[in-house]
């Protein structure tokens, strides 16, 4: 019988600064290209439906799952970000692998979320024996700043921040402090009770714990880190999903990379998924398909197929995998948005009475007297569904909105029954009139699917803050109409003939997004028609 490989457990890297990092190999039987993966939550507790070191081994690969810097078996001093040392440790771990008797001296670097972000600042480093990149559901600190319109991802860093503080009192063991060890149950628990608190600062108070939530507020502290995309020289296969918390960005970066390095083979692959490690056909409370899963998918043959081409050559293959939500199936292209991908543009015009009538989505501009809602900052719409992370309570996904719709603070614009199917595919931009009484406010916006059986399933989504709409510190004139762009992000929808497409605003999504208090009490919103417009699948970036 053939030998598939062996495991080795405990491997030991050395870095440059002595610090010895450990992970454990599998590795084929001859020497083999290598797969890197690291990780700060331990290499034995991660399991991703993109790839994963058995695969690797399986498809005659080698592969070292390695924990990143103080963290679990590796020596070295932990800190809860240290962007500029994983991008050196990352370094160190690809040439050091490269030069092993099991490696053939070709490496690639991959993962998901974090593991993808440290994909990308090792290769912007640019470790000679790096082949390609496999970097899934990723985002940097501009490219965030750019799909949170100026707004806080609240729930996402509370839930982050409670799974680090419990990880963190784990490994104090029975020294750890009883009350601190109940304050993070709570937080765990019910993370909204705390996220509810003003200022956010104050919020969380863990003594001893090495993050300050006011150092992250107040940027001291940086939760995501930037990479010069112009230093990456390798081939890169980029994984998203539709509902990913961090779709927009995968994409922008796939297309960026296309367009500073067109002499390289970047790939990119989208499904129906959310940021979670089980890309199954089932999201939210829809049903796409088992051949919507990733296994279905075959993404880590997949990625596999792409680490070979970036050493024997790109084939004829297409770059860019895509699946079509509503026509559940999976389509190639050879560039995103397809070339044939058609644009749709529909204007937004009343009555609309919040909670209560829609307005119009038409083909033509059609002006009305301004719609609005008031907006209470102490009653904020909750967050459901969509591209949201799962760390906390929240559920992403495609989640029935009707209840949503009926508030008082939220405004629904609906287009005609559909007589035949309509697809909706690349970028999806809003350009509003809006105005506000208060300091300052959000612009919310959601693309939604209008089935005819009345439920209303979110696409994507977008949020703009006032005063960020031209960078922090831009003028919010009180009552006077002003142009927002909101950038929806990406999608593939096809809305099915008797349904409607449908457009959600309001100024608040919680705990999704922190709170503008605007004035600190409630505040009226208005929307004007004439040049409000909603532009579905347009050429590309903006």
């Amino acid at each position: 019988m053939t030998e598939l490989g062996r495991i080795e457990g405990g491997v030991e890297t050395p870095m440059r600064d002595g610090v010895l990092l450990r992970g454990d190999l599998w590795r084929p039987a001859s020497p083999a290209p290598a797969v890197v993966f690291r990780t700060p939550y331990g290499r034995r507790q991660i399991s991703s439906d993109t790839l994963q070191p058995q695969h690797c081994l399986a498809g005659g690969f080698a592969a070292l799952m390695q924990d990143t810097r103080g963290r679990f078996e590796s020596d070295g001093e932990w800190q809860a970000v240290m962007w500029e040392q994983e991008a050196e440790d990352t370094y160190d771990t690809v040439e050091w692998v490269a030069a092993q008797p099991w490696c053939n001296g070709e490496v690639f670097l991959a993962g998901t979320s974090y593991l993808g972000i440290v994909a990308w600042l090792g290769a912007a480093s640019r470790p000679p024996h790096l082949r390609g990149i496999a970097p899934a559901m990723t985002t940097g600190a501009t490219a965030d700043l750019r799909d949170t319109g100026g707004a806080l991802r609240l729930d996402h860093l509370v839930g982050w921040l409670a799974y680090m503080a419990a990880d963190w009192l784990g490994r104090q063991g029975p020294d750890a402090d009883p009350a601190l060890a109940a304050q993070v149950a709570s937080l765990i628990h019910d993370p909204e009770q705390a996220m509810r608190r003003l200022p956010l600062a104050d919020m969380i108070d863990l003594p001893g714990f090495p993050i300050s939530i006011g150092d992250l507020l107040d940027g001291r502290i940086r939760a995501l880190p930037d990479w010069d995309l112009a230093a990456v020289e390798v081939p890169s296969l980029s994984v998203t999903g539709w509902y990913d918390v961090y779709a927009a960005a995968t994409v922008r970066g796939h297309l960026e990379m296309r367009r500073l390095r067109p002499d390289l083979r970047h790939e990119l692959i989208v499904g129906p998924w959310a940021h979670t490690g089980a890309l199954t056909h089932l999201q939210g409370e829809v049903n796409f398909g088992v051949a919507a899963s990733a296994a279905a998918a075959r993404l880590p043959a997949r990625h596999l197929e792409f680490f070979r081409r970036c050493v024997d050559g790109p084939g004829e293959s297409d770059p860019v995998l895509y699946f079509l939500m509503g026509a559940d199936v999976w389509r190639t292209a050879e560039q995103w948005p397809p070339a044939d991908a058609a644009g749709h543009t529909l204007y937004l015009t009343g009555p609309a009475v919040p909670g209560e009538t829609p307005g119009r989505l038409t083909s033509v501009p059609s002006p009305a007297a301004p719609d609005g809602y008031v907006h209470d900052p102490a009653d904020p719409v909750p967050s459901r569904g969509g591209r949201v992370l799962h760390l906390g309570r929240l559920t992403p996904g495609p989640l029935d909105l009707s209840r949503t719709a009926t508030r008082s603070d939220v405004l629904l614009y609906l287009g005609d029954v559909l007589a035949e199917d309509v697809d909706v595919v690349g970028q999806v931009r809003l350009r509003l009139t809006f105005a506000t009484d208060a300091a300052d406010a959000d612009v919310m916006a959601r693309l939604v699917n209008h089935l005819p059986d009345g439920r209303l399933l979110p696409v994507c989504e977008g949020v703009v803050r006032l005063s960020h709409r031209d960078g922090p510190g831009t003028p919010v004139p009180r009552g006077e109409p002003i142009q927002v762009d909101v950038d929806l992000g990406h999608t593939a929808q096809r809305f099915e003939a008797g349904h409607r497409i449908g457009l959600m605003l309001s100024s608040s999504n919680f705990p999704h997004y922190d709170r503008n208090q605007g004035d600190g009490k409630p505040s009226t919103q208005s929307v004007h028609y004439g040049a409000s417009v909603l532009i579905l699948g347009d050429e590309g970036e903006s």
